[in-house]
């Protein structure tokens, strides 16, 4: 017999109730959806580092880092099943385990740290908009359990207030320590919780490729990115005599060098192999935060 719990939290009723009242909403809702990927959460702070405020953008780039990372490991620590895949909409796609949501936790630490920061009333508006539309989206696409996203949401809100409680008090901290130095720590740390993870509690779900390497790789490559573009580019945001579009070349032409090069590596550096994931998403933030920023500057962009 079902708990009252599992009636309520992880039942497809919620689903089911959701297309039948907005039956029409099934575009909408896949396009929302994406406002709270992985991929467009990268494409954000890339433009913002390149184009508006690199400072910024590296602070919020390590937030979602660790929403990221801690997402994973609260999901294959509770290794609680998806909805069945006869629940998800045609060629809906996700992997690893549930709980909690990873789109509703990265929404609510992601925009909810932009709505922070970005001190105006149609920023606080947007990001709260933004975060109850992506965490039901999940619902209505069938991926995720309503218990999914309400846990999302309450994990995603309780690392926004540490992060931002956190945030002063670790920056003068850090300001003692040489910047190469914390880099380095940082590619430790992406090192040490790659095999740590793979070791203690691989993911062995049948069908899925999903692994901590995208996640290391990341750590890994924003701090070689960062200490490497600090050494030998260190790039002003203003642009030259004034001229504001060449920022905006700075984001078209970056972001579909960044997207060519994860397509273009997937072949040889796939998904479903550990290692190989994990130094192509290495590779791809290395892009973002070294690469083009070095390109653009000898192009006078």
């Amino acid at each position: 017999m079902e708990s009252w719990r599992d009636m309520f939290l992880f039942d497809t009723f919620w689903t089911e109730a959701f297309r039948s009242l907005m039956p029409w909403a099934e575009p909408f809702f896949r396009v929302i959806t994406e406002l709270g990927s992985d991929y467009f959460f990268v494409a954000l702070i890339a433009i913002g580092f390149w184009a508006v405020d690199k400072r910024a953008s590296t602070v919020t780039a390590f937030v979602l880092i660790v929403s990221v990372v801690s997402n994973y490991w609260l999901k294959i620590t509770f290794r609680h099943p998806r909805p069945p895949s006869t629940n998800w909409l045609p060629g809906a796609d996700a992997s690893n385990y549930s709980l909690p949501s990873g789109h509703a936790q990265n929404s609510t630490t992601f925009w909810g740290w932009l709505g922070i920061k970005i001190k105006t009333w149609w920023m606080g508006v947007l990001s709260a908009v933004l975060i109850v539309l992506i965490g039901l989206s999940r619902i209505y696409i069938g991926v995720h359990w309503l218990g999914d996203v309400l846990s999302g949401w309450a994990v995603g809100l309780l690392l926004l207030i540490v992060l931002w409680r956190l945030e002063e008090p670790t920056r003068a901290t850090l300001s003692k320590y040489n910047p190469n130095m914390l880099y380095l720590g940082l590619v430790v740390f992406g090192l040490v919780a790659m095999i740590l993870t793979e070791l203690l509690s691989p993911v062995t779900i049948v069908g899925s490729k999903d692994n901590f390497g995208a996640n290391g790789g990341l750590i890994i490559g924003w701090s070689i990115g960062l200490a490497l573009e600090s050494k030998y580019v260190n790039f002003e945001i203003t642009p030259k005599n004034g001229e504001k579009w060449r920022l905006a070349l700075r984001g078209i032409i970056g972001l579909i060098l960044v997207f060519v090069t994860m397509l273009g590596l997937s072949p040889m550096l796939p998904t479903d192999v550990y290692l190989l994931r994990a130094i192509r998403y290495a590779l791809v933030a290395i892009v973002v935060a070294f690469v083009w920023p070095f390109l653009f500057e000898k192009l006078g962009l």
